[in-house]
């Protein structure tokens, strides 16, 4: 397989709802990548260059070679007929593309595949159904084997379906982005990798800046904001929390410092640090032992004692109303889909 066959595909990224605009605009900045249309969890892009770069996105949830657009497909029993009609004259052959972003994997003639299937809203029909007439048509064209197990298939198959359309893809690597191999412990509102990496863009936060997480849970924001050249300090008064972190970020091969700490008092100087971006409790995923708005009135407090003069603060809550930085100009304000919650995201500037 020659280079020029990695030229002139379409791709399309996944993303956390509301943060498109975020994702696109980490995919325009790659060489040979011109984003062509932004809609709902979606961005769509024309690659006229390597493939290779796109694996490297953090903002995105996964990113698919764009093989087909199927139509027509209504929320009755019916459509069913239509997405075997479509199945059935699906050409994978293009996935062959992919091949040498997979060294180890025989995509010119893949042993087997996987089928991932979501839709916006109600159907009267369910995933499972969509598989089962999407895997017997593929099997039928190019007798490969089907797996429901996606850690074992050579090829992703994805099935993005809104209103009544689907935008069908193959998987540019192996395995989904937002599973980051060093996100190996959680903990109840830990956050997904591609929204810290988007908290750190939104947040303007450059390459050798001092980032503070002061409710740092499993790790997340810090290991992201280090592997994006910052340096990151963070604690978290909950001792399960920083065990978790802690085996994140040796998983991570990074450096960086770990306490246990109460937000409220930070042992950190004043102006010390370059920005602050966090996933602070909601009193939901997470209960605070102290009353909600006094935990983040002293929180928001400590936040403008430590933070330098032109830093950044970047926090994601479900109770916006509750964040009080009154000498801060607030200058991003975005919702998203979390946790089956719709928080926000607010940035501030201390100017």
């Amino acid at each position: 397989m020659t280079r020029e066959a990695l030229h002139g595909v379409n791709v399309f990224a996944l993303t956390t709802r509301g943060l498109e605009g975020v994702a696109a605009a980490e995919m325009a900045v790659l060489p040979g990548v011109c984003v062509r249309d932004i809609a709902y969890r979606r961005v769509t892009a024309a690659c006229s260059g390597d493939l290779a770069p796109l694996l490297g996105l953090r903002t995105v949830d996964d990113v698919f070679l764009d093989v087909a657009m199927w139509n027509g497909l209504t929320r009755q029993r019916d459509a069913l007929s239509r997405f075997r009609q479509q199945a059935a004259r699906l050409d994978l052959r293009s996935a062959a593309v992919l091949r040498p972003l997979r060294p180890q994997s025989s995509v010119l003639s893949p042993q087997s595949f996987s089928l991932t299937v979501n839709f916006v809203g109600k159907r009267n029909y369910t995933t499972d159904e969509i598989k089962q007439i999407c895997a017997e048509a593929i099997i039928a064209r190019h007798d490969w084997m089907y797996t429901p197990d996606d850690e074992a298939a050579d090829l992703n198959v994805r099935l993005f379906i809104e209103h009544e359309t689907a935008v069908v893809g193959v998987r540019l690597g192996m395995r989904p982005l937002h599973r980051r191999a060093y996100k190996q412990e959680h903990v109840l509102g830990s956050l997904k990798p591609p929204v810290a990496a988007a908290l750190l863009r939104l947040a303007g936060v450059q390459p050798g800046m001092c980032v503070l997480d002061p409710c740092c849970g499993a790790g997340t924001i810090l290991v992201e904001a280090t592997a994006a050249g910052m340096y990151a300090i963070g604690g978290d008064v909950a001792v399960e929390a920083l065990c978790a972190a802690r085996t994140n970020v040796e998983a991570a091969g990074v450096g960086l410092s770990l306490r246990r700490w109460d937000a409220r008092r930070l042992p950190l100087a004043a102006a010390s640090v370059d920005a602050v971006i966090s996933n602070p409790p909601w009193g939901r995923a997470v209960d605070v032992t102290a009353d909600l708005a006094d935990f983040y009135r002293a929180l928001c407090a400590e936040i403008r004692r430590v933070l330098k003069p032109g830093g950044k603060a970047a926090l994601l809550t479900g109770v916006p109303e509750l964040v009080q930085l009154p000498n801060l100009r607030l200058q991003t304000r975005l919702e998203i889909s979390l946790f089956g919650q719709q928080p926000e995201i607010l940035v501030f500037s201390a100017d």
